[in-house]
């Protein structure tokens, strides 16, 4: 779960009771994009299955709409548990009226080899003019990002830099890009598919 919240998973209190106030507890809500409908599958079946409700992966949005589908999503059940890691993972904003996603201070305890894989099968991709794998951080702020890369150094001894990236609202975000030498890359690999297949 450390890797989907580092991408694109949250934890909200979005179902209300019958008094019509928030429920107590946290529930978890995964997207995919429609290219990774297998993954989606994956996690829901095989991941997250004891803690997600028998509703399988859908598209959104939903083709009743008449919109073309952009993603598949899946949620938890709302769980005491998810509230408690909840509380590591945001902070309410007054300014926006809404908890906002942070990263934890203690990350280095909390991301594994594993945890890596899932992060960057959420929010990674292979650049293919800079010949190495980048990570979208883009909801980060600077010194949150330069907090994973050195995680990434200290726990990993992987390599990895600040990439800026001005959106197209002119907005400036953060990526993470990992050296593009051929130890470092290779180090990855094995890093994250050795862990991830034991755990299999």
């Amino acid at each position: 779960m450390v890797g989907q919240l580092l991408g694109d998973g949250h934890l909200r209190f979005n179902k209300k009771g019958l008094d019509g106030k928030p429920k107590p507890h946290t529930n978890a809500h995964f997207s995919m994009t429609l290219k990774s409908k297998l993954y989606s599958d994956y996690l829901w079946q095989d991941v997250y299955k004891p803690i997600c409700t028998n509703t399988v992966p859908n598209p959104w949005p939903n083709p009743n709409t008449g919109l073309p589908a952009t993603q598949y999503h899946f949620s938890s059940k709302a769980l005491v548990s998810l509230s408690e890691i909840h509380n590591l993972w945001y902070i309410w904003s007054d300014k926006f009226s809404k908890f906002i996603k942070i990263l934890p201070l203690n990350i280095a305890n909390l991301l594994t080899p594993i945890g890596l894989a899932h992060w960057i099968m959420d929010d990674g991709y292979w650049d293919k003019s800079a010949k190495t794998v980048m990570i979208c951080t883009d909801n980060f702020t600077l010194s949150e990002v330069e907090l994973l890369i050195t995680v990434l150094k200290s726990k990993f001894n992987l390599t990895a830099t600040v990439k800026r990236r001005i959106k197209s609202n002119k907005e400036v975000c953060w990526r993470i890009r990992f050296s593009g030498k051929t130890d470092n890359i290779l180090k990855l690999i094995n890093l994250t598919t050795f862990y991830s297949f034991y755990a299999l």
